[in-house]
């Protein structure tokens, strides 16, 4: 697991200086947001390095055999009174 740099801000500061804490996450630090010295929030940095979706379209054709009519009823018509 990553370890990060913690930081500690109030609100009122995060709110003057918006951009320069996000500047920070984004360098890999994390920062807790306190309220009246409290923490209640954290602004932490977004994993971006993550697995590029390999799913291919079609690698999965001819895998399955469909061996009933998929457009036919699922039951008779007499038995559809039976659900009501």
């Amino acid at each position: 697991m990553k370890e990060y740099k913690t930081e500690r801000a109030n609100i009122a500061q995060i709110k003057e200086s918006l951009s320069a804490y996000v500047t920070m996450a984004e360098q890999g630090k994390t920062v807790v947001v306190c309220r009246r010295n409290k923490p209640v929030a954290e602004l932490v940095p977004v994993e971006t390095a993550l697995q590029p979706n390999r799913t291919r379209l079609g690698s999965a054709r001819d895998s399955v055999v469909v061996t009933c009519d998929l457009t036919a009823p699922a039951m008779d018509e007499e038995e559809w009174g039976t659900l009501r």
